[in-house]
């Protein structure tokens, strides 16, 4: 068993370019119209970025193609879509634009229960398939008493004359939405209630409430279409979870045993621009060690708000931006894609990051050679990692035999940055 820890701790790969697929898709149940079933909508936004215009008479054609399977929760296909789509832009600068995107939507009638949607997107001209699965509940909204749907993130309301329509936010990043942002939901009134009292809550990832809405919304029997928004102003970057919960118009308790009906959802808050592993501002500002001098990480660290260090944060890596004229900043996304696989691959008692192979990673990239030795006879376990373009080996040693591997020989030669 110890053998094996230590080839799993120890192991260490060059990174896959676009090992995340760079789409989105979002998917909720609602109660059906048209059968006893429940509906799931599923949507799918493909950033034009990701898409390989070709000039077509006037303007830039792109298209992909879609496969959405819907699993149970054995694994067997319940239903399946597959289909291509077209895309067109005017211009050359609509084609590339970091704003554009493509949004399809399909809809699949289910019974209720547990599922698994898996989608796989393929650019027709780069043939490349990307894939997400996502799990999920379907609710059985034919029950007697008041339901809630599950919780639609809007981008954009419009209106023409009495007709509504939504844009929903399928990458569940209200962080771009400035001003708050409306969540949809819909109330299913079989009890044929006249009101109802809703309590929104958003919580932390620590559980620690950040924002409260307490509203009376008067009911029709059947189906209602609920409205409310959320200020957004307030919350710093993070991963956050909002609560619906419906109670009667006279309660004023809010406990759990009166709740009529509720519903709830994960989105996050995140900065455009910003490495989507960066969860905490906190955490970022000190995964930065490696870059930033002594006096850097004092001032980040002293801000005295969230919104503040965040400002000091983007403000340091903008420093540092190869490219300023263009939305990404290349340099942060490589250094936070290191640190990010630092932490899945080297995490031990400490975080990946904080760890000898953790630094040596970040700072330098993945090795072009790893020389493993994990059961030489009388020697401790070690590997070597070898930089070509540094003319550099580092030496890492596990003393202890349980995959603790620390750097024997120093970097402080190699790695060259101000001192203060």
């Amino acid at each position: 068993m110890t053998c094996v820890l230590r080839l799993a701790v120890a192991q260490v790969e060059v990174p896959h370019q676009n090992e995340t697929p760079s789409y989105n898709v979002d998917a909720m149940s609602f109660a059906s119209t048209t059968s006893q079933q429940s509906r799931l909508d599923v949507f799918v936004q493909i950033p034009y970025e990701d898409l390989a215009f070709v000039k077509k008479d006037e303007g830039y054609l792109a298209s992909y193609e879609v496969t959405i399977d819907v699993l149970d929760s054995t694994g067997r296909l319940v239903n399946e879509k597959l289909w291509t789509e077209e895309v067109k832009a005017a211009t050359f600068e609509q084609s590339v634009s970091s704003q554009g995107y493509s949004l399809v939507e399909r809809v699949f009638e289910i019974p209720p229960g547990e599922y698994s949607i898996v989608t796989i997107v393929r650019d027709s001209e780069k043939r490349q398939n990307q894939r997400l699965e996502r799990k999920l509940r379907v609710s059985d909204y034919a029950l007697p008493q008041l339901t809630l749907s599950d919780i639609m993130l809007v981008s954009r309301i419009n209106t023409s004359g009495e007709k509504r329509s939504i844009v929903p936010s399928v990458s569940s990043n209200v962080g771009v939405l400035p001003g708050g942002f409306h969540i949809f939901f819909e109330a299913y009134n079989k009890p044929g209630l006249d009101s109802a009292k809703f309590v929104v809550d958003v919580l932390s990832e620590k559980g620690q409430r950040a924002y409260q809405l307490i509203q009376v919304q008067k009911l029709v029997p059947g189906r209602n279409e609920m409205f409310f928004l959320v200020q957004n102003d307030s919350l710093p970057i993070g991963q956050y979870r909002l609560y619906v919960r419906a109670f009667a118009t006279a309660d004023t308790s809010f406990q759990m045993p009166n709740v009529l009906a509720s519903t709830n959802r994960k989105f996050i808050v995140h900065w455009k621009g910003l490495p989507t592993s960066i969860k905490d501002i906190d955490l970022a500002i000190e995964e930065s060690v490696y870059e930033a001098k002594e006096s850097e990480m004092s001032y980040m660290r002293a801000g005295k708000t969230p919104e503040e260090k965040q400002k000091r944060f983007m403000e340091f890596w903008r420093k540092r931006d190869p490219n300023p004229s263009t939305p990404r900043n290349e340099k942060m996304e490589a250094y936070f894609s290191r640190v990010d696989y630092a932490n899945k691959t080297f995490k031990h008692y400490i975080e990946g990051w904080r760890t000898d192979m953790g630094m040596v990673y970040i700072i330098f990239g993945a090795p072009n050679n790893v020389d493993r030795h994990p059961f030489d006879i009388d020697a401790k376990p070690y590997e070597i990692w070898s930089y070509y373009d540094l003319n550099q080996n580092f030496v890492f040693v596990d003393q202890t035999g349980f995959g603790d591997y620390r750097l024997t020989t120093p970097i402080w030669d190699v790695w060259q940055r101000p001192k203060d």
